[in-house]
């Protein structure tokens, strides 16, 4: 199998430590077996690396062992906290990744107290374009990432730059949580208006152009999210459709992985995907895709804006003087980048859920790992979870099916406390 030809990975058969995994989960919930099997695809793991701390790390063989075990061969699931230290046991290889996270315990952002202003560093900036980012307390998930908009604050931008632009035949991911309030006399914007999501462009700018893949939002009639991929000045495609965060809504995880392909031809992969109100829902390219055209451009900057524009455009008209919202505010928190430096990594990754098959899950937790090399250790990631005791799963994802849901090669049940 030639995986430069392939935009995804396909399913193989799950390891027996999954079924004797999921089997320990069964008897200790007093589910029914079939609730409890690992679905979503299974696989021998051959799966990730990686190495601790906030910023970009580029890794192949970190050693794990030690730590708490996890509920393993027929074992009761330990209890687990934010920031402890999870081994997953089993040989899952390694993988060759570049990666970032902002979440976590001892992350970039929880490792600063609230009103504190971000410090562009490890790979990221924070205050591109003039817009201050600082870390604030929210009710939901704890420490977060704001930055408001205003006629001072205008566009600000997070970036992540990895240091390299990405080559032909990689795979990438991106991920974080979002939410933002849209407000106008105390009271929720109900007019359209334009947010532009996120891009991930081959040069530092957050000017619409060529070579960019992007995702922008119209609220209240303005027809939803809208997916772009522009190939160079000469070749161009746009794509229509899907869902997003919502306007004034609660929290939504934004996902979107990217095969780049072969350049000039039609292998390449988009996805992307939404988790809000407790479902994940996925908007892509149906079509193997031309991610690249341009032997000179190639994707690099990660950037997360806080532009939101063209108010009441369509009720009104363009360039109306109407009341604007006079409250523009965005949050953001598990900002998650992976690129991968082989031709098959890039997409496998950890995640915590209530559900080891995505489509039913409706809690998510991005995961970061300390060392993926065999075994996996990592610290949890458990901030944005709802208080109580929660029984749930680490699942090792291999990538995606070809409708863009996960491949699950690995599941270990977990029950978690949140304070």
């Amino acid at each position: 199998m030639n995986v430069h030809s392939l935009p995804f990975r396909l399913p193989r058969r799950s390891p027996p430590s999954v079924l004797a995994s999921a089997l320990a989960w069964a008897l200790l919930a007093g589910l029914p077996l079939a609730t409890a099997s690992c679905g979503g695809g299974g696989g021998d793991p051959t799966s990730s690396s990686g190495q601790g701390g906030a910023g970009a790390t580029t890794s192949s063989s970190s050693s794990g062992g030690g730590g708490g075990g996890g509920g393993q061969g027929g074992a009761a699931p330990l209890m687990y906290r934010h920031g402890d230290l999870v081994d997953i046991e089993g040989d899952f290889g390694s993988n060759d990744v570049t990666k970032t996270f902002l979440g976590g315990a001892d992350g970039k952002i929880e490792s600063l107290p609230p009103g504190t202003t971000m410090v562009s560093g490890d790979g990221w900036s924070f205050h591109d374009l003039g817009g201050p980012t600082t870390v604030e307390l929210d009710p939901k998930r704890g420490k977060v990432l704001f930055t408001p908009q205003d006629s001072v604050h205008y566009n600000a931008t997070r970036r992540f730059d990895p240091g390299f632009a990405i080559q032909e035949h990689r795979y990438f991911y991106k991920a974080h949580y979002v939410r933002n309030v849209m407000l106008l006399d105390g009271m929720p914007y109900a007019k359209s208006y334009q947010w532009k999501h996120e891009r991930v462009n081959w040069e530092n700018s957050v000017v619409d152009g060529d070579c960019e893949i992007k995702v922008h939002s119209w609220f209240a009639g303005g027809g939803g999210v809208i997916t772009y991929v522009n190939r160079s000045a000469m070749d161009k495609s746009t794509y229509y459709g899907g869902k997003a965060a919502d306007s004034n809504g609660d929290w939504a995880l934004l996902e979107m992985m990217v095969f780049t392909g072969t350049q000039g031809q039609e292998d390449g992969k988009l996805v992307t995907r939404v988790h809000r109100n407790g479902k994940t829902l996925i908007s892509q390219n149906k079509q193997a895709e031309r991610i690249y055209a341009d032997p000179n451009l190639r994707l690099r900057h990660f950037v997360e804006q806080n532009y939101f524009g063209n108010f009441g455009q369509i009720e009104d008209g363009v360039d109306n003087p109407l009341p604007k919202p006079d409250v523009r505010e965005l949050y953001s928190d598990d900002s998650r980048v992976l690129v991968g430096n082989t031709a098959e990594t890039g997409w496998r990754r950890v995640e915590l859920r209530d559900s080891v098959d995505l489509q039913s899950a409706t809690l998510r937790e991005v995961q970061d790992w300390e060392s993926w090399n065999g075994a996996i250790r990592l610290r949890l990631n458990a901030d944005g979870l709802p208080k109580g005791e929660h029984e749930l799963f680490l699942v090792v994802i291999d990538g995606v099916d070809a409708d863009g849901w996960d491949v699950v090669t690995h599941s270990m049940p977990i029950r978690v406390s949140v304070d």
